[in-house]
């Protein structure tokens, strides 16, 4: 990942939610404004937009006995990327019962828009780059809902 000079400018990130064909998405604007143009600019004059359209699939979760994982896709600019969340992030934040794959699969059903939500997030941050979610990606003390 390359670091932007701070003397060109500065980032502005813009969120949007849309529905297409059928499903939810949520889109990201990231402009890049010049160095000394904080107000009154227009859109042409920013020198980069970038745009991810990111959905959810709705197929079915994968339970990897290999790595303890819950496997799931996003289609971020229409590629599909995989996502996973682990069992003990399910565990300690959505309620599953130790080493039981129901458990985590219902666990996992429960919580989807949860834990989707965070995977936009890192989907984002990581510009659309394969998503571990472990215990930590979750605020403590909290049951996902």
């Amino acid at each position: 990942m390359s670091r932007w000079p701070a003397a060109l400018g500065y980032f502005r990130v813009r969120t949007r939610t849309h529905v297409r064909d059928g499903a939810v998405g949520q889109g990201v604007t990231l402009s890049v404004i010049p160095a000394g143009r904080r107000r009154g600019f227009s859109s042409d004059e920013w020198p980069m937009r970038l745009e991810m359209d990111i959905r959810f699939s709705s197929d079915a979760p994968l339970y990897r006995d290999s790595n303890l994982t819950v496997v799931f896709a996003a289609l971020v600019d229409g590629a599909r990327v995989p996502c996973a969340i682990s069992v003990e992030a399910l565990e300690d934040h959505f309620g599953a019962p130790a080493a039981s794959r129901d458990a985590s699969m219902k666990a996992f059903d429960a919580g989807r828009l949860h834990i989707e939500q965070v995977a936009r997030a890192h989907l984002e941050l990581s510009n659309g780059t394969p998503v571990l979610l472990k215990s930590g990606h979750f605020p403590p003390g909290r049951l996902g809902s």
